[in-house]
C-alpha cells in the first residue's frame, strides 16, 4: 500500500477566502463594518426621515470594512506566519493584563545570568 512521502505544509491553513482574509476574519469584518455602519445609519434615519437609510449605509460601511480590512490585513500578514499577527494581539491583550483563552503568556522582562556565574544576593539568575 502506498503512502504519502510529501505532505504540503499548509495543508491544516484555513483557507483564503477573500482579499487574503480567513472565514473568521472577513466574519468579524463584516460584523464590525455593520455596527459602525448602524450608527450613523440611524442618526441619518432620524434626520432625513427614511428608515431604510439606517440598513442602507451599515452595508456600505460593511463592504467598506471589508475591502479596507482585507487591504490591511494582507499588508500586516505578509511574509510572515499565519498565527503571528493574533499572538501579537494576544501579547498586547496580555501586556494590559486580559489574558484571552486559557493561555498565559509571560511579559515580564529581565536580565537573567548564566548559572555558573557567581551571584550576588537576590539576584536573577
Amino acid at each position: 500500500m502506498a503512502s504519502i512521502d510529501f505532505l504540503p505544509k499548509r495543508i491544516n491553513d484555513a483557507p483564503v477566502v477573500f482579499r487574503g482574509m480567513t472565514l473568521r476574519e472577513v466574519c468579524i469584518m463584516a460584523v464590525m463594518g455593520i455596527v459602525a455602519g448602524m450608527v450613523p445609519g440611524i442618526a441619518l434615519a432620524f434626520l432625513l426621515g427614511m428608515p431604510a437609510m439606517a440598513p442602507t449605509i451599515a452595508v456600505a460601511v460593511m463592504a467598506f470594512a471589508l475591502v479596507v480590512g482585507g487591504t490591511v490585513m494582507r499588508r500586516l500578514r505578509r511574509g510572515r506566519p499565519p498565527s503571528l499577527l493574533y499572538r501579537q494581539i494576544l501579547y498586547r491583550f496580555a501586556v494590559h493584563g486580559i489574558n484571552v483563552g486559557s493561555e498565559v503568556l509571560i511579559t515580564r522582562s529581565s536580565t537573567y545570568r548564566v548559572g555558573r556565574e557567581s551571584r550576588g544576593q537576590g539576584e536573577l539568575r
